[in-house]
């Protein structure tokens, strides 16, 4: 089963971790420093704790190919996205899709960021390979930023909306991230209080994992 992962710094696994995006290598830095890593961890734990019992020969393929760069904006991902994911080879049978919080960095339009994210899912889904979104996380001292604050809580419930009407599986990494005054918690941030600490990323993975993939890869293992 892969899951082909799109989307920016958060996606790379920056500043830690650097993917090979000509898929010439692995990649450089540490590997821990990308949710990817830990996604893979949380999957093949779970399947072996919940199915080698019955299936005593069981050999669980998960793999995550990490497509991130940092610094892009959803429109750089739509430019990407037919090379890096519909023409992937092998094919990809799940996208992990997030991107956002650079748009709303440089001040973009709610309406634009949002319908940049809707065209994500559907071209994945078009091309038969089934997405999963999310909301964006929130970096520190969002609350003395409210123009950035307001904006991110209006497209994360777009989002949502979005989601769930759409029966797109999601992670809410906003509410999963945040400390009680929805600052990205300190233990998660790097300094630049923008970007994930390794515990950081692991953090985004067992959301993820909990929120979305858990029933996904249960389902497609149990028959």
């Amino acid at each position: 089963m892969i899951f082909l992962c799109l989307g920016n710094s958060l996606t790379s696994g920056y500043p830690g971790y650097s993917p090979s995006i000509d898929g010439l290598s692995e990649g450089y830095g540490n590997p821990k420093s990308q949710y990817e890593f830990w996604l893979k961890d949380f999957c093949l734990n779970h399947l072996n704790i919940e199915f080698t019992k019955y299936k005593k020969n069981s050999q669980f393929e998960v793999e995550f190919v990490n497509k991130g760069i940092p610094g892009e904006l959803t429109d750089d991902l739509l430019r990407r996205i037919e090379n890096d994911l519909v023409n992937y080879i092998p094919k990809p049978n799940y996208s992990i899709i997030l991107g956002g919080s650079n748009d709303l960095g440089w001040n973009s339009a709610i309406e634009k960021i949002f319908e940049n994210i809707e065209k994500l899912h559907a071209i994945s889904r078009n091309n038969g390979i089934i997405s999963i979104g999310s909301t964006i996380p929130p970096i520190r001292n969002e609350n003395s930023m409210l123009g950035y604050n307001n904006k991110k809580k209006q497209l994360n419930k777009r989002l949502l909306d979005y989601f769930k009407n759409k029966e797109i599986s999601y992670a809410d990494l906003d509410i999963g991230m945040s400390d009680e005054k929805g600052n990205l918690k300190n233990e998660y941030a790097y300094p630049d209080g923008i970007h994930f600490t390794v515990e950081g990323y692991r953090q985004m993975a067992q959301i993820i994992f909990k929120n979305a993939l858990k029933q996904i890869i249960s389902y497609n293992y149990s028959i």
